[in-house]
């Protein structure tokens, strides 16, 4: 880049292209087929782009929205890579349109974290969770992802209004050495099942963060 002036002084900066990286495929977040409402679409995608993680994680595929989700916004920033996990993924696209910088892994978490880990080069430094949404599925996850993440790392954790994933959440913040920064998507989908009547809440973004 060419120097500016600021102040008395001359500022020449930075050639990482990733500070020039712009959000083209942006558009991809709200075409994909994804169990994601339009907000915490949004929210993945410029969580992914304003990072700029090296190595991303997601646990739970199903129809691969969130897949492509990250992956477009790894190729916006032409950086990093995506490791995705799920016993019985359904994507709804060609796996291999995205190959270029996401791997499928077919396995439970939080057994195949490692291989993920090595799929990856090394330690997470994002994770996007959206898997088994009972207590202690979700506990497993994120004990298995303390494992394989980085200090620092943000993990994301999706339906966090569900009172069982919840839980395994506060638990996790109490356990498991993450820094609770919240909710960063106030998506509650706030429904009932219909035919027993049953109320019951999902949606809703939580982040927390490696310590």
């Amino acid at each position: 880049m060419p120097p500016s002036t600021v102040g008395h002084w001359t500022y020449r900066s930075s050639d990482d292209p990733r500070l020039r990286a712009k959000a083209e495929r942006l558009p991809t977040a709200f075409s994909v087929h994804a169990e994601q409402k339009p907000r915490e679409r949004l929210l993945l995608y410029s969580m992914v782009f304003a990072l700029a993680p090296a190595r991303c994680l997601e646990i739970g595929v199903r129809f691969g929205g969130g897949s492509r989700i990250i992956h477009a916004a790894l190729s916006d920033l032409d950086h990093g890579r995506l490791v995705s996990v799920d016993p019985f993924p359904e994507p709804d696209f060609d796996w291999e349109t995205i190959a270029d910088r996401a791997t499928l892994i077919r396995g439970y978490s939080p057994a195949e974290l490692p291989r993920a880990m090595d799929a990856a080069g090394g330690m997470f430094d994002f994770v996007f969770v959206d898997g088994d949404h009972t207590e202690k599925s979700c506990a497993q996850d994120l004990e298995g992802v303390a494992q394989v993440t980085a200090p620092g790392a943000y993990v994301l954790c999706h339906d966090a209004y569900h009172e069982p994933v919840e839980r395994a959440i506060d638990a996790a913040v109490r356990l498991l050495g993450y820094q609770d920064c919240g909710m960063a998507c106030t998506t509650l989908n706030d429904g009932c099942f219909v035919e027993p009547n049953k109320k019951v809440r999902y949606g809703g973004v939580r982040m927390l963060r490696r310590i």
